[in-house]
């Protein structure tokens, strides 16, 4: 990333921290009648990819203690489900390990997922599918897997590798927006159809888009982030309840996740169509 840039420093202000993760549990809040943008968000500046980077990271090691974590995977495992404060606990912590997934493909050079940090990710998500799912026997594996990887030096490792990995510059990053664009207008046109692992790819696309939303409104409060997020996080909602329901029918064997085709409702594709039309030019 260069001398110019630090993870560490300047430091975030409380009160961004807090915007952040607030910005962060709203991300799936449905509201239909959010309009659609009308106008694509600024450019990103050397800068401010930096700042944006810097927050998630911040975000991430300020919010989560790893010796706490491992005990709360540990109890979840051995009960074999998790409390409702169990449960919320785990969906706060998890949420910051996901912004930092999601930094790392938004910002970095590589725009992609470091390996450790997206299997980590992804082993929590299937811990907390379990535990949702009162799936026992999975959990307890998973929980072992997952405190395992829960090691002290998780976050000093992480550093070492965003760091050497280096920050994106503004041309990278618009062209890595402009793929993910195109990707959303191919997947999304009308009468569409997908298999259950399309559209959860096509839902981590958005995901990635509302948090480098967030991140900006809560660096630099306006709003047209404000609204962005607002229309972006309906989007997020609705596919959010469909995947879950995508989950329940594979689990049940009611649905071959990997190839049944079924059609990707307009409610959704629509929103989508119409962020990719304004959000081209950004």
């Amino acid at each position: 990333m260069g001398p110019e840039f630090s993870l560490e420093s300047p430091k975030a202000t409380q009160a961004q921290l807090t915007t952040l993760m607030q910005n962060i549990l709203d991300d799936d809040v449905v509201d239909l009648l959010a309009p659609s943008p009308s106008a694509p968000a600024p450019a990103l500046t050397h800068s401010e990819l930096a700042g944006c980077y810097r927050l998630a990271w911040q975000l991430l090691v300020t919010g989560v203690d790893l010796p706490a974590t491992r005990q709360l995977v540990l109890a979840i495992a051995i009960k074999g489900s998790a409390t409702a404060e169990q449960a919320l606990q785990f969906k706060y912590m998890r949420a910051r390990f996901k912004k930092m997934r999601f930094a790392c493909a938004n910002y970095s050079a590589q725009h992609s997922y470091p390996e450790k940090l997206d299997s980590i990710t992804r082993l929590m998500g299937r811990f907390q599918d379990a535990f949702k799912n009162g799936q026992r026997r999975r959990l307890m594996w998973l929980g072992i897997k997952l405190w395992c990887r829960l090691r002290d030096d998780l976050f000093s490792t992480l550093h070492r590798t965003l760091t050497e990995a280096g920050l994106s510059t503004p041309e990278s990053f618009r062209l890595y927006i402009a793929r993910e664009d195109e990707h959303l207008a191919q997947s999304s046109h009308a009468d569409a159809f997908l298999t259950a692992r399309q559209f959860h790819d096509l839902r981590k696309i958005v995901s990635r888009r509302i948090a480098l939303s967030d991140t900006r409104r809560a660096l630099s409060p306006s709003p047209e982030y404000d609204a962005l997020s607002l229309f972006l996080a309906t989007i997020n909602g609705l596919m959010g309840k469909m995947h879950d329901d995508l989950v329940m029918k594979k689990i049940e064997n009611k649905l071959v996740y990997e190839q049944e085709l079924f059609e990707f409702p307009e409610v959704v594709s629509s929103r989508i169509r119409a962020l990719v039309a304004v959000q081209g030019g950004q």
